[in-house]
């Protein structure tokens, strides 16, 4: 599958990126957080259940329309992102149509240190990053 083809189930359009729907896998494969990466068009009056592994950190970003999430029902306008609890399915419904991109991941459960663009697990490697940067040899 490339990454312009899309499945569509229940008045949705569902690409997928990275992970699995429908028994159909996006292109992007073998990383470490079994990550799902979905950008899902809903039309008007629809609605769409999508499984996720237990255990995964998940997330939508609205960025077109307006719909509803899961047990709350609360609206979701663009351009807003809910963060969901451990679960195994989000739900989305909208009247009005809407699209969202759906994001999760297993967590790492690691310790991490950001500095600027750098994200390590520990002070020592930002500092050894940043001198491999200052002297070349970042990149090999």
């Amino acid at each position: 599958m490339s990454g312009s083809e899309a499945v569509i189930k229940d008045g949705a359009s569902v690409r997928l990126v990275a992970g699995e729907f429908d028994e159909v896998r996006g292109p992007v494969t073998e990383i470490a957080a079994s990550p799902l990466y979905l950008e899902v068009s809903l039309g008007p009056a629809s609605s769409l259940a999508i499984s996720l592994p237990l255990g995964h950190t998940a997330l939508a970003y609205v960025f077109e329309g307006a719909g509803r999430f899961g047990d709350d029902q609360q609206v979701v306008e663009a351009v807003r992102m809910v963060v969901f609890d451990d679960g195994e399915r989000v739900e989305a419904q909208s009247e009005v149509g809407m699209r969202f991109m759906l994001i999760a991941g297993a967590p790492f459960r690691e310790p991490i240190v950001p500095y600027g663009p750098f994200v390590m697990n520990t002070a020592e490697e930002i500092r050894q990053a940043l001198t491999e940067l200052r002297n070349g040899t970042f990149i090999k």
